[in-house]
């Protein structure tokens, strides 16, 4: 019944050799890094505070190695499994969390307002595809600047007038048009 309440103590719980602070192993600290690369919401529990909760919980979850981490009372895996979810995309899904608000998400208008002001574009559309896993976004950018300009160049210049937001962005598709082009294309 004990391991039951610490498990299901908070929606995401870790149990590791240390603390958040203080991991006291690799594969510990690996997790954590993991987990608040992803800014998952957890708690955790150092099961060296606790010898009846490290031998307990192994039988438990018959899973033999910490870390273990469960979402909302179930065993998800260890860090080899959080790893493989996380290259996948679905740890967020899979521990059924949204992000902490660590920081602000992206709001189009601001990429709106950046690209318009340094390319002098006459129009700028923004759609916010953004799935839980990151943020993603479609922009179409018309600026007569594009004229005579390679593609690669185009999308180099809108790279550069959004810098500061491009660390947070995590899938940018663009189509940077000539306002002959964007006609021509019925865009």
């Amino acid at each position: 019944a004990r391991l039951e309440g610490l498990i299901s103590a908070s929606e995401v719980v870790v149990f590791m050799k240390g603390t958040r602070d203080s991991p006291k192993c690799g594969f510990s600290s690996k997790m954590m890094a993991l987990l608040e690369e992803h800014r998952v919401p957890f708690t955790t529990f150092d099961i060296l505070s606790d010898e009846e909760v490290r031998q307990g919980l192994k039988v438990y979850s018959t899973w033999p190695t910490y870390p273990q981490v469960y979402a909302h009372g179930k065993l998800v895996g260890g860090l080899d499994v959080l790893n493989e979810l996380a290259a996948e995309g679905e740890l967020l899904s899979e521990l059924k969390v949204s992000p902490e608000d660590g920081t602000p998400a992206l709001e189009p208008v601001t990429l709106v307002s950046k690209i318009k002001r340094a390319l002098q574009a006459e129009r700028v559309e923004v759609e916010d595809l953004s799935d839980g896993c990151g943020s993603k976004f479609s922009v179409l950018v018309v600026t007569e600047k594009f004229e005579g300009m390679p593609l690669i160049e185009r999308q180099r210049a809108v790279h550069e007038s959004i810098k500061a937001e491009m660390a947070s962005i995590h899938a940018l598709t663009l189509k940077c048009k000539t306002p002959a082009q964007a006609a021509a294309a019925g865009l």
